[in-house]
């Protein structure tokens, strides 16, 4: 069984995010999605996106690669209804 726990927090120093509920047992696994509400500017989008391009090892040519081999996935699935 899964069980949710909904808090809001506030970021602290480092982006760090700290989650406290007593029924989080010790050593358990659990899966966190943080939601931000502030939306952040737009060089900051661009400089995450550059961030993980760069972590891809997508230049332009890769990029192109990618981009045409999705498409013919995604057309393999038939049209759009």
């Amino acid at each position: 069984m899964v069980a949710a726990i909904r808090q809001t927090v506030t970021v602290g120093p480092g982006g760090r995010v700290e989650v406290q509920a007593p029924e989080l047992t010790e050593g358990s696994r659990a899966e966190v999605i943080v939601l931000v509400e502030n939306v952040t500017s737009p060089a900051a989008q661009l400089a995450a996106f550059e961030r993980l391009q760069a972590g891809l090892n997508l230049d332009a040519a890769r990029a192109r690669q990618w981009s045409e081999q999705a498409r013919t996935e995604r057309e393999s699935f038939g049209p759009r209804e």
